[in-house]
């Protein structure tokens, strides 16, 4: 009788869970259905996935039939070779979004994050290749000073009316010159990720929320306290500069492509040049600048235990071949010429699965990784645990040593 009541309990919830896929997919299809931002539709292939189980629903079929119709959705469990984060996949098939489930419960936070993974995936149909540098200048002290009295240069003239911006606008497109003349040579994948990240974000964020503007002023104001902006900050710029364009040029998405940028858009449409001494002392520069000190401390003695680490000790290095990677875009670290540091991530490629927890993995160019050596470890196993992260090999794959501090993958045969 219990295990029938469990069983029933069991029943009713996952009941509840598909119901409630449905609704959520209605909600998607209702808000976008008549956007203009875009002349491809939003709306379309969408997976809801539950990292821990794969337990999968979907608005439509697959072409291999995993996914089983359940009322008016399709559910079934996702594979596993089947790499699960918010993004657009190819697979079944279909390009599709993919979702993290459960979904935020906060209409506002659920309908932004499903209409920004939307709209990676048709950004390619689009003309918008997904690239994803990062802008490693902003994990400088004078990268990040800059940045933020952009945004609350931006803020500032979001707050006016259109007709009284350009003082304000002057000011932002001035500080980001500053940038440019800093650090020119990653200052241009600030524009790249903005073409990417940023139009997702400000889909998401304009077609998805009833808060938007009270949502982009707490956004700015907390900025300060982001631990890292050299990815994550296309997602404050993008729906920013989207917003003060689309009140003054609503159709202006129907009008780029993939080389536009916001600076340039600003100035052609608002009729504003940069400023060549923008005013910090408008948008609380010496309290930016202490708090900034501050953070640079720590950051640099980050920076040695880093190199430390990755230079230093021994080491398992991985040469990337055909990868899938997820990783948080918040926390990741500049480590210069190096690479940058993530400090948790997963990656799958053809050598198999590594999973980072936690002590950070250290990418180069998109092409090497490593992660921290610690002996002992059984060479003759298929699943490696290391000190924070764990590697399970694939077939025909080993782990070999080429010196005391020095690790790597072999195939069998080569």
């Amino acid at each position: 009788m219990k295990k029938l009541l469990f069983l029933l309990c069991i029943a009713i919830q996952a009941h509840a869970q598909s119901e409630l896929a449905a609704q959520y997919f209605k909600e998607a299809r209702t808000t976008s259905k008549n956007q203009k931002l875009w002349k491809l539709p939003l709306y379309g292939p969408m997976l809801f996935v539950d990292r821990q189980t794969r337990m999968t629903y979907a608005n439509m079929p697959d072409s291999t039939g995993i996914l089983k119709p359940e009322g008016e959705i399709f559910s079934g469990t996702l594979p596993e070779s089947v790499m699960v984060a918010n993004t657009a996949i190819h697979w079944g098939g279909r390009t599709w979004s993919v979702i993290l489930w459960p979904l935020p419960n906060d209409s506002n936070e659920r309908l932004n994050l499903i209409l920004h993974e939307s709209f990676h995936r048709v950004q390619e149909d689009l003309g918008f290749p997904g690239k994803s540098p990062t802008a490693d200048h902003l994990s400088s002290m004078q990268g990040r000073v800059y940045f933020l009295l952009e945004l609350k240069a931006l803020e500032t003239a979001l707050k006016k009316p259109v007709n009284k911006r350009q003082a304000d606008l002057a000011n932002a497109l001035g500080f980001r010159y500053k940038r440019q003349k800093l650090f020119p040579k990653t200052f241009g994948n600030e524009r790249i990720l903005e073409m990417n990240e940023g139009l997702a974000e400000y889909t998401g964020a304009v077609l998805g929320r009833n808060d938007l503007r009270q949502h982009l002023y707490s956004q700015v104001d907390t900025t300060g306290n982001r631990k890292s902006f050299i990815r994550s900050f296309a997602y404050l710029t993008g729906p920013l500069y989207g917003l003060l364009l689309q009140e003054k040029a609503p159709s202006w998405t129907n009008k780029i492509d993939s080389t536009a940028d916001f600076p340039k858009l600003i100035g052609l449409y608002y009729k504003v040049k940069p400023s060549t001494s923008p005013n910090e002392h408008l948008y609380n520069g010496e309290a930016i600048r202490a708090s900034e000190q501050e953070k640079e401390d720590a950051r640099l003695q980050k920076v040695a235990d880093y190199v430390t680490t990755f230079t230093c000790k021994p080491v398992l290095t991985i040469t990337l071949i055909k990868m899938n990677i997820l990783f948080n875009p918040n926390t990741l670290f500049d480590l210069g010429s190096y690479g940058t540091v993530y400090p948790t991530g997963e990656i799958s490629d053809t050598w198999g699965y590594l999973k980072v927890d936690h002590g950070g993995m250290l990418l180069k160019d998109w092409h090497i990784i490593t992660v921290p050596f610690s002996s002992p470890l059984n060479f003759d196993s298929k699943t490696i645990k290391g000190d924070g992260w764990t590697l399970n090999l694939a077939d025909g794959w080993k782990l070999i040593k080429d010196d005391d501090s020095h690790y790597t993958l072999k195939q069998d045969n080569k």
